[in-house]
C-alpha cells in the first residue's frame, strides 16, 4: 500500500480484552509495528507489550512524546476517549480511537476539534461495517445487487435465562460496562456498531422514535429490556432497529430489501442470502474477508497517506453517538426526534443517556 517511509511505529493505550485484537491486527500489517504500550494496570500492560513484541512504559506522556510513535489505539473506557484523544492530538500523533466515541455530543464535538487543531487523522472503531456479512451486503448494494434499498430490519438480540427478583446474579458489577453512567447504555456500547452499519447503507437519518419493552418485574420475574426503534432516512427509507434480550428465545436477524431485490443473514460471518425477482431460487454468498480489525487500520492509513478522511472518521463516530441518543431521548420524552444533516435537534450538546 506505500505507506510512510520505515513504516508506522504505533502506541497502545489501554490493555483491556480489545486490545488483543489490536495486537493482531497490526502484527497482520507489514508497514505497521506495535511499539509501545501503556496501561495503568503495570501488569496488563507488560502481557501485551509481550504479545506485540513491543515495550511496555510506566507513564503515558513518555509513550505520547515517542517519535517511535506515529499514530495510537485507544482502547480505554469510554468515559476517558475525550481526554485521552485530546492529549494525543496535542502530541502530533494520528488515532483510532475505540467506540463508543465518546458519551455526549459535546464530547464528540471537543476530540474533533482537537483532532483538526493537532492536525492529526481520527478513526473511530466501528468493526462491523468491515465484517464479513455487513462488508459483503455493503459491496452488493454498493454494486446495485438490489437495486435502491428502501427498507430494512437490524435486529440484535440476545438471549438470557430465567432471573428472579430477589437473584444475586447481576452480571460482572465490578466492570466499567456494568454501569450506564461509564458506558452509554446498550444502544453506545454495543448496537452501536449496527446503527453504523445501518447509517452506511440508508445514508443520513431524517428522524427516529424508540419505546423500550419489558425491563420489569413481573411475578417476582425480571424481564429483560428490548429497545424498539424506527428511523426514517432522508431518502425515504424506513428501518427497524431492534436490541435488547429476550429470555431463551434466538431471535436476531438482518435483512435489507431494495427496488430489485433483498439480502438477508442471521450470522456475522454469513453466508448472506441474495434474493431477486428476477432469479428463481436465492443465492448464498460467502462471506471470506479479512480480519475486520486490520481493514480498520487500513482505512486509517490509507487517510493518513491521502491527506483525506477515514471511512470511519470523527464525524462518522459523532453521527453514530447522535442516533444513539436520540433514541433514548425520544424514548424518555415519548416524541419522534428530527435531525439535520445527521444530527438531532432535540439532544443537547451535554446530554447523556443514565437510565438504561
Amino acid at each position: 500500500m506505500g505507506f510512510g517511509v520505515g513504516g508506522y511505529g504505533v502506541g497502545l493505550i489501554g490493555c483491556g480484552n480489545i486490545a488483543g485484537t489490536w495486537v493482531k491486527a497490526v502484527g497482520e500489517h507489514e508497514e505497521c509495528r506495535m511499539k509501545l504500550v501503556f496501561d495503568l494496570d503495570k501488569e496488563a500492560a507488560q502481557k501485551r507489550a509481550d504479545e506485540a513484541g513491543a515495550r511496555a512504559v510506566g507513564e503515558l506522556g513518555e509513550l505520547l512524546a515517542s517519535t517511535e510513535i506515529d499514530l495510537v489505539v485507544i482502547g480505554t473506557p469510554t468515559p476517558s476517549h475525550p481526554d485521552l484523544v485530546a492529549q494525543a492530538a496535542a502530541a502530533g500523533k494520528h488515532i483510532l480511537c475505540e467506540k463508543p466515541m465518546a458519551l455526549s455530543l459535546g464530547e464528540c464535538q471537543r476530540m474533533i476539534d482537537a483532532c483538526e487543531q493537532g492536525g492529526v487523522q481520527l478513526a473511530i472503531g466501528h468493526s462491523l461495517r468491515f465484517w464479513g456479512a455487513f462488508r459483503v451486503c455493503r459491496r452488493l448494494i454498493s454494486e446495485g445487487a438490489i437495486g435502491t434499498p428502501v427498507v430494512g430490519n437490524i435486529d440484535r438480540m440476545g438471549t438470557v435465562g430465567i432471573r428472579r427478583v430477589d437473584s444475586d446474579d447481576g452480571g460482572d458489577e465490578g466492570h466499567w460496562r456494568s454501569s450506564v453512567r461509564n458506558s452509554g447504555g446498550h444502544l453506545l456500547e454495543g448496537y452501536i456498531h449496527e446503527l453504523d452499519f445501518t447509517r452506511s447503507v440508508f445514508g443520513e437519518v431524517a428522524s427516529v422514535t424508540c419505546e423500550l419493552a419489558g425491563g420489569g418485574e413481573y411475578d417476582g420475574l425480571l424481564s429483560p429490556a428490548v429497545a424498539h426503534g424506527l428511523a426514517r432516512f432522508e431518502s425515504g427509507a424506513l428501518v427497524t432497529l431492534r436490541t435488547g434480550s429476550t429470555v431463551a428465545l434466538p431471535t436476531r436477524g438482518y435483512w435489507i430489501s431494495g427496488t430489485e431485490g433483498g439480502l438477508s443473514f442471521a450470522e456475522w460471518g454469513g453466508p448472506v442470502e441474495h434474493f431477486r425477482a428476477d432469479l428463481e431460487e436465492k443465492q448464498l454468498v460467502t462471506c471470506d474477508e479479512p480480519y475486520a480489525y486490520y481493514l480498520e487500520l487500513c482505512d486509517l492509513l490509507q487517510a493518513i497517506e491521502g491527506k483525506g478522511e477515514p471511512e470511519n472518521s470523527g464525524l462518522n463516530g459523532k453521527k453514530n453517538v447522535a442516533l444513539g441518543l436520540a433514541m433514548y431521548r425520544s424514548f424518555e420524552t415519548g416524541r419522534r426526534v428530527e435531525f439535520t444533516d445527521g444530527i438531532p435537534a432535540d439532544v443537547a450538546g451535554d446530554y447523556q443517556n443514565t437510565k438504561w
